[in-house]
């Protein structure tokens, strides 16, 4: 019989670097998370199964953890938007006001866990009585909940929990997004997107792929790349004046 749940994640080498810099930029860490960073600085990728689990289990944190932050900002807005607080939301708000030592990063995070373990079990409990409504209603028209219906479910958790991670992206990023239309936000991030995409179609680029595996390292020899660039000169003219010089008049119009 196949195993049920979900399937087993399989790490890649961005994978990996991401949950060091996660890792690195935490301001305490958990001792299964400083074994876990012990690991990835010290250790080549072949990893064993002991420190495969351990792996896993920091990254499941990091998720648990980046989802804590998105309630947390959402608890910021509400306050902001003069919404009544719960009392375990005003809580969390005062922990995250106060210097931010090891005793209190914890407070606040075990804070988190526990209210969003409370917001898990609210939305749950909608979902089933929403779902036992329309039992009812179909029951006595002697229908069944409908494929379409359970996935609209799953579509509208999704989207909420979408939403909240593209709030705490914004807020991470110091982008104020308070007065922006969900139109104008929907345009940042595809504008982003498409320069990225354009970014990484170019010959430089493409040169310093062939040169650097890693993720974030290829970014910054792009950059540097780019800056020295600017620094070579024809007939005390810099390149980079003369390419601009070159291609300008083609986005003026």
């Amino acid at each position: 019989m196949p195993k049920r749940g979900r399937p087993a994640k399989v790490f890649s080498a961005t994978d990996f670097e991401n949950l060091r810099t996660f890792l690195q930029q935490l301001p305490f860490l958990k001792k299964a998370q400083e074994k876990a960073l012990n690991l990835l600085q010290n250790s080549s990728e072949n990893f064993d199964d002991q420190q495969f689990k351990i792996l896993k289990f920091a990254d499941r944190e990091k998720i648990l953890y980046q989802q804590k932050q998105t309630l947390l900002e959402q608890i910021k807005i509400k306050q902001k938007n003069q919404q009544k607080l719960l009392q375990n939301e005003a809580e969390i708000l005062a922990l995250s006001a106060l210097d931010l030592d090891q005793e209190t990063f914890f407070r606040l995070d075990r804070a988190l866990e526990s209210y969003q373990k409370i917001q898990k079990a609210v939305l749950d409990d909608r979902i089933r009585l929403e779902n036992e409504r329309r039992r009812e209603i179909l029951q006595k028209t002697g229908k069944a909940i409908t494929e379409a219906q359970k996935k609209r479910n799953e579509e509208n958790r999704r989207k909420y929990e979408i939403g909240g991670a593209v709030l705490a992206a914004f807020k991470k990023l110091d982008i104020k997004i308070e007065t922006d239309t969900p139109e104008q936000i929907h345009n940042r991030i595809v504008n982003s997107h498409q320069f990225v995409s354009k970014v990484k179609s170019t010959k430089i680029f493409k040169q310093i792929v062939q040169q650097q595996n890693n993720f974030f390292r290829r970014q910054n020899l792009f950059i540097d790349v780019l800056e020295g660039l600017s620094t070579w000169s024809n007939r005390d003219q810099k390149l980079s004046t003369i390419e601009i010089e070159k291609h300008k008049d083609k986005y003026n119009s």
